[in-house]
C-alpha cells in the first residue's frame, strides 16, 4: 500500500477559560545555550524524557538525521529545543519541541536502541568527507578530533519552562510551537503528560493494529501517534461520553488519566472495547472502501470527527451486520448526511463543543437507524440544574 500523508481536520479546541489563563504569568521561562555534550549527557542520564516508546516512532530519515549532525559540525543555526520541567521533579524534563533532533543525537552517538543506533552519516552536502562515517569511527581517528570538539562544543538554544500552572498552558505552548507545515499530534504531549499502564498499553496496541495503519494509509506505526489518538478518542466516546464538557483535549486527557488510575479494574473491558473497534473498522472498510472512509465528498482528507461517529455505531454487532447487508443504502445515507448543513458544520473546522458533537452523533445515528430499519438508541442531550449541558447515552439497546 502506498503511504500518503493525510491531512487531519483539527478541532477548534484552543479556547481557554479565564480560570486557566489567570495563572499563566506564574510560569518561568529560562533560555540558555546548552552545548551538544550537555544535551547528550542529560539524555543519557534520562533527565530529558525520551523513552524507548518514542524511539520506536522515529519520524526522520537517516538523511535528515545526518544533515542535522552535519549542521552542528559546520556551525549552521540549529532550531531551539523547548522543555518543561516535570512537576515535583527538579531537573527532569518533558520535551515540547525537538524530540526528533534529540533522538538523532542519541542515535548518532550510539546511545539509543534499534537498527538506526550508531548510524553512518549519509547525504552530506558541505562535508562529503564525512559520508558513511560513524561516531565510533570519528572517536578513533585522531584526524577527526577537531570535528568532534566542534560537535560537542556547539550550542543549542534551550528554553526551559518551570512552574507551569496547568496542562492547558503546556497544550497551548505545544500547539503554538507546531503551527507550521508539519503539524504534530497533541497525543505526543498527552503520552508524556498522562503516563501510566493504560498509556503504555494503548501505545503498544496501536503499534500492532494493522487495521489502524491501513486507516491512515500506512504500513507502519504513525510517527506522530495519530493512531494512538484515534483509539483514545474511540474509548473516550465509548466509555465517558456523559463526561464530555466540550473540550476535546481535556476529554482525552481525562480518559487516559481515569484508565491509568483504574487499569487493574478496567483492562478486560478495554480489551473488549478494542475488539469491537477492530470488528467495526473491518466493516467500515467493507462498506466505504479505503478512499471514502471518513472523507467528505470529493475530499482526500481523513476527517476524525466523521470517523468518530462512524466507528461509534459500527462497534455494535447488530448495527455493523446490518450495514454490511445494506452497503448501498448506507453509502446513500452517508452522502445525504454530508449534504445536511447541520451535519456538515459539525464535522468541519469548528468541531469541538457539545452542540456540534451531539449533532453529528445524533444526525448520523438517526439517519442510519432509519436506513437500516432496525431499532437502537442514539445519544440525547440534557440540561442539568446548574445549567450545564451533557450528552447522554444509555447503550444501543
Amino acid at each position: 500500500m502506498a503511504e500518503i500523508e493525510l491531512e487531519f481536520v483539527d478541532e477548534d479546541d484552543t479556547a481557554l477559560q479565564e480560570s486557566e489563563t489567570e495563572a499563566f504569568s506564574d510560569a518561568v521561562l529560562y533560555s540558555s545555550d546548552w552545548t551538544v555534550e550537555t544535551v547528550i549527557s542529560q539524555l543519557k542520564s534520562k533527565n530529558i524524557d525520551l523513552n524507548p516508546r518514542f524511539q520506536r516512532r522515529d519520524a526522520w530519515t537517516l538523511k535528515g538525521k545526518s544533515r542535522f549532525i552535519e549542521s552542528i559540525i559546520i556551525g549552521l543555526p540549529i532550531p531551539q529545543i523547548v522543555l518543561a520541567e516535570k512537576k515535583g521533579q527538579r531537573g527532569q524534563f518533558i520535551v515540547l519541541d525537538g524530540k526528533q533532533r534529540l533522538l538523532a543525537l542519541l542515535q548518532f552517538t550510539g546511545q539509543s536502541e534499534g537498527d538506526k543506533n550508531g548510524f553512518g552519516l549519509s547525504g552530506m552536502e558541505a562535508r562529503t568527507d564525512l559520508s558513511r562515517k560513524r561516531f565510533s569511527q570519528l572517536q578513533k581517528d585522531p584526524a577527526r578530533r577537531d570535528d568532534l570538539n566542534i560537535f560537542f562544543n556547539n550550542t543549542i538554544r534551550t528554553v526551559v519552562i518551570r512552574n507551569w500552572p496547568n496542562t492547558a498552558f503546556l497544550h497551548l505552548v505545544f500547539l503554538r510551537l507546531n503551527t507550521g507545515s508539519v503539524k504534530l499530534s497533541p497525543q505526543e504531549l498527552r503520552q508524556a503528560m498522562v503516563p501510566g499502564p493504560f498509556s503504555d498499553f494503548i501505545d503498544d496496541i496501536a503499534m500492532d493494529m494493522k487495521s489502524v495503519q491501513r486507516l491512515l494509509s500506512r504500513t507502519n506505526p504513525d510517527p506522530r501517534m495519530r493512531d494512538v489518538e484515534l483509539l483514545v478518542r474511540y474509548l473516550s466516546f465509548r466509555r465517558f461520553l456523559a463526561e464530555y464538557g466540550g473540550r476535546m483535549k481535556e476529554f482525552l486527557d481525562n480518559c487516559c488519566a481515569s484508565l491509568n488510575e483504574h487499569w487493574n479494574r478496567d483492562q478486560n473491558s478495554v480489551y473488549r472495547n478494542l475488539g469491537d473497534f477492530d470488528a467495526g473498522l473491518d466493516i467500515l472498510f467493507e462498506v466505504f472502501g479505503d478512499n471514502l472512509l471518513a472523507r467528505k465528498i470529493g475530499s482526500k482528507s481523513f476527517n476524525r470527527a466523521i470517523f468518530d461517529v462512524l466507528i461509534f455505531y459500527a462497534t455494535d454487532q447488530i448495527i455493523r451486520e446490518a450495514m454490511l447487508s445494506n452497503r448501498e443504502t448506507v453509502l446513500e445515507t452517508y452522502n445525504q448526511c454530508l449534504s445536511n448543513q447541520a451535519f456538515l458544520e459539525s464535522v468541519e473546522s469548528d468541531t469541538a463543543g457539545i452542540p456540534h458533537t451531539y449533532d453529528r452523533l445524533a444526525i448520523w445515528g438517526t439517519a442510519l437507524r432509519a436506513a437500516l430499519g432496525i431499532e437502537f438508541n442514539v445519544p440525547t442531550v440534557t440540561t442539568n440544574q446548574d445549567g450545564s449541558v451533557r450528552i447522554n447515552f444509555a447503550g444501543f439497546r
